[in-house]
């Protein structure tokens, strides 16, 4: 698996287990502020968002993402 694609799935994961504890806000804090708080590219906050739009997990509102449902581990990824 590519260095890249294994970042995007472990920031999904990660994700997932903050908004399931609670620590991520709906609406969705900024790109920027994603970004700075995972220490990623906003390009990789973009594929973590359209991964849990996919999923059900977040809708967008006008430009806000908002939380839909509570994630669980089906919307994550299996990380080597």
């Amino acid at each position: 698996m590519s260095r890249s694609r294994n970042l995007r799935y472990n920031v999904i994961n990660q994700v997932i287990d903050d908004m399931a504890r609670g620590h991520i806000p709906s609406p969705l804090p900024s790109q920027s502020a994603l970004a700075e708080m995972y220490n990623i590219s906003r390009t990789t906050v973009r594929h973590m968002q359209d991964h849990l739009c996919d999923r059900g997990v977040l809708a967008r509102v006008n430009s806000d993402y908002v939380i839909t449902r509570s994630p669980g581990s089906e919307d994550g990824f299996t990380c080597d």
